[in-house]
């Protein structure tokens, strides 16, 4: 090997809730690994870092999306975008991670050296290209570009002549207090948009395609708050998050099984608010639940927003942009000053990094996924990926064990390189999609860059907590991975 490539035994590509949380099981289970973590952005956090769109906050309640090692001790379960980033940025204090961590540093390329048995990254950094080698790789750089959202053609875009901005890159000086704000979307960002605008902004208008289903629920927890007082922080996190595991395993399960029963509370909240032409007219999805992710209005400020007359919904096709906002293909006006594209995420396959074995590209979509964490044919890689129907942290802690183990197996074999190997009776198996009975947008039409799903273990890619932990905890030597 080229002696003047650092090399270290582990790169972990992302300093987000992945890597920091990948980071913190290899210091506590393996601490003789030397590792880096390796940061495109300028700053630790993520998506907690990117997004800075008004009233930006998690989806997810924070017993789940907070780290099972670290409590989450704030008052609120729904929390701000700011508040997550101060837990990220505790963590990688408490943990010393931060000599780790090597900001404004982008992977552009992987090969794999059978003759090093290493990963060779090359690396953009502040003082030019870098290359590091390393034994293992762990992409934890999440599954969306960065530098862009998905940004679909809209019609007589340049005619408008307001501003027009994405949630993912927010202007940090555009002021909509007094303004015409119209928000096309209907997902988790617009919902979250519509009511952060509608304080200071003289009119919010919500533009959808087409309704999601939505979700009230108080942004604070009074049972962990009463628990916490009766037998502390620790206890009451851990008694908390196990609660809501169960609930939120509960609470799919039903709405696939009995979508109906499901829907009916859902809908009951929406109509106390807002009555029920409007619950009928906009937020009555053609699909069924969790066909996409259900999307979490915390307190109801979304339809508070629309009965006291600060926001509205406009169902239905936009025919084109105008000068002075959009017209609908019922020909309807929707006057703006200001429009805010919140049309979605566009997906990258692992950071936007080149692979290649050997020099030789890897397609990501001629494999089959290994568990959900590893691919077909690809030695020493794993890559971080959460829940979709569920807090994402609870699978990457599942994922983390996993590799720890694998970590520790090859240490007891003497192993330096394992790589996941389709067997015989694989070869002719049923393919399908990475991820099955999805239909959001942002995730279809990425579907065909990622690897195939199989038809038995460990060739699957399961959504349900039960089914996961089971499969990541099973004995690491199961026939498919081989250690060499």
């Amino acid at each position: 090997m080229d002696q003047t490539i650092e090399r270290v035994d582990v790169v972990i590509v992302g300093a987000g809730l992945s890597g920091i949380a990948a980071a913190v099981e290899l210091t506590a289970t393996h601490p003789g690994r030397s590792f880096v973590m390796l940061e495109a952005r300028d700053d630790v956090g993520g998506t907690w870092d990117l997004f800075r769109y008004p009233g930006i906050r998690s989806d997810s309640d924070m017993f789940t999306l907070g780290y099972g090692f670290k409590p989450w001790t704030a008052e609120k379960s729904i929390a701000s975008g700011e508040a997550i980033l101060d837990y990220l940025k505790e963590t990688v204090d408490e943990y010393d991670l931060g000599r780790r961590i090597r900001l404004g540093r982008r992977v552009l390329g992987a090969d794999w050296s059978q003759d090093d048995r290493s990963w060779i990254l090359e690396v953009a950094g502040p003082a030019g290209r870098e290359r590091i080698a390393c034994s293992y790789l762990y992409m934890a750089a999440g599954y969306y570009d960065h530098d862009s959202g998905h940004k679909p053609e809209f019609r007589g875009r340049t005619a408008f002549r307001g501003s027009i901005v994405h949630p993912q890159q927010w202007p940090a000086d555009l002021d909509c207090t007094g303004k015409r704000v119209v928000v096309i979307g209907s997902g988790a960002t617009a919902i979250t948009l519509v009511p952060a605008l509608a304080r200071n902004a003289s009119k919010v208008t919500m533009v959808q395609r087409s309704p999601s289903y939505v979700a009230i629920d108080s942004d604070v927890d009074d049972e962990a708050n009463r628990l916490r007082a009766e037998v502390g922080e620790q206890e009451a996190f851990t008694r908390i998050r196990l609660r809501n595991v169960r609930d939120q395993q509960a609470r799919y399960h039903f709405a696939r099984t009995d979508p109906q029963a499901f829907k009916k509370p859902l809908f009951d909240e929406i109509e106390k608010i807002v009555g029920r032409d409007c619950r009928e007219r906009h937020f009555t999805p053609a699909y069924e639940p969790w066909d996409q992710r259900l999307c979490l209005v915390p307190n109801g400020d979304l339809f508070h927003a629309i009965r006291d007359g600060k926001a509205e919904v406009v169902t239905g096709h936009i025919e084109t942009f105008t000068e002075n906002g959009l017209r609908m293909t019922s020909g309807e006006e929707v006057p703006a000053d200001v429009i805010v594209t919140a049309t979605g995420l566009q997906l990258v396959t692992l950071g936007k990094v080149r692979f290649s074995v050997g020099g030789e590209p890897i397609d990501f979509s001629k494999t089959v996924t290994y568990k959900g964490v590893a691919f077909s044919g690809v030695p020493n890689l794993l890559m971080a990926f959460g829940y979709l129907n569920s807090s994402w942290t609870l699978r990457l802690e599942l994922v983390n064990r996993f590799w720890s183990s694998l970590l520790t197996r090859m240490d007891e074999l003497g192993a330096t390189v394992v790589t996941p190997v389709l067997r015989e009776e694989d070869q002719d198996m049923s393919r399908g999609p990475w991820i099955k009975d999805v239909s959001s947008g942002y995730l279809v039409r990425h579907m065909d860059d990622m690897p195939a799903q199989g038809d038995r273990e460990p060739w699957i890619n399961p959504q349900v907590h039960e089914q996961m932990r089971a499969l990541l905890s099973a004995p690491v030597e199961d026939g498919v991975l081989r250690f060499a």
